[in-house]
C-alpha cells in the first residue's frame, strides 16, 4: 500500500471546462470532509468537485466515491481506479469542474475527469504507507529523555504530555514497532485505546 507524501494541484482545459485536480491526505472520515471542504471553499461557484478516496480502518480498507452530480461512474469511479491502481490509502483525489457549456458525453467525462486526476497524482510524491496507532505510555520523570529518545529513534512522535505524579506521554507509533517499543521499556504500562 501506497500514501500521498506530498500532494498536488493540476489544471486542465478540456472543451472550454475547467478541470482543477487535487490530491490530498486523511487519517479518517473527517480529516477527509475537512481537505474537500478547503477545495470547495477555494472553488464557491464550481459545477461539480468530484472525488474518491480510500481509508484503513480496524474492518479493514474502506474506498469511497462521489460522482457530484455528473453521470453515475463518470467522475469518481475514474479517480478510484485510479486510487485502487496506485495502491493509494490514507487520502484521496478531488477534481473541481466549472462547465465551459459544451457537453463531453460519458465517455468524455469519465475521460476529463481521470485524465485530471491522473494529471495530479503525477504531480505527487507517493510513499510506501505506514500504519500508526495511537498510545497512551505512564512513565516516571528520570525516564522521559530515554523515551523520547527512542520513540523518535522509531519514527514516532510524542502528541501529548501530562505531569502528575507520574508522567502520561500520548504517542503516535509506526504499527510495525509496537513489538519493538514493549521489548525495550518491558515495565511500562501501555494503553492502546486512544
Amino acid at each position: 500500500m501506497n500514501c500521498f507524501k506530498s500532494i498536488s494541484i493540476q489544471e486542465q482545459t478540456i472543451q472550454k471546462s475547467r478541470f482543477i485536480g487535487y490530491t490530498f491526505t486523511g487519517e479518517t472520515k473527517q480529516d477527509i470532509f475537512r481537505a474537500l471542504q478547503l477545495i470547495a471553499k477555494e472553488h464557491p461557484h464550481a459545477s461539480h468537485l468530484a472525488y474518491a478516496y480510500q481509508l484503513k480502518s480496524e474492518h479493514g480498507f474502506e474506498p469511497y466515491y462521489s460522482d457530484a452530480g455528473e453521470p453515475s461512474g463518470t467522475a469518481g469511479k475514474p479517480l478510484l481506479q485510479l486510487i485502487d491502481a496506485h495502491q493509494i490509502v490514507g487520502g484521496g483525489i478531488g477534481v473541481i469542474r466549472y462547465y465551459g457549456g459544451i457537453n463531453l458525453g460519458t465517455g468524455g467525462l469519465t475521460r476529463a475527469y481521470g485524465g485530471t486526476g491522473k494529471l495530479a497524482l503525477s504531480h505527487s510524491v507517493i510513499a510506501p504507507y505506514i500504519e500508526y496507532i495511537k498510545l497512551k505510555l505512564i512513565i516516571n520523570y528520570n525516564e522521559l529523555d530515554n523515551y523520547i529518545h527512542v520513540i523518535d529513534s522509531m519514527n514516532g512522535s510524542i502528541l501529548d504530555k501530562v505531569f502528575d505524579e507520574k508522567i502520561s506521554l500520548s504517542i503516535k507509533l509506526p504499527k510495525v514497532n509496537l513489538e519493538k517499543l514493549k521489548a525495550r521499556f518491558p515495565m511500562t504500562e501501555i494503553n492502546h485505546s486512544l
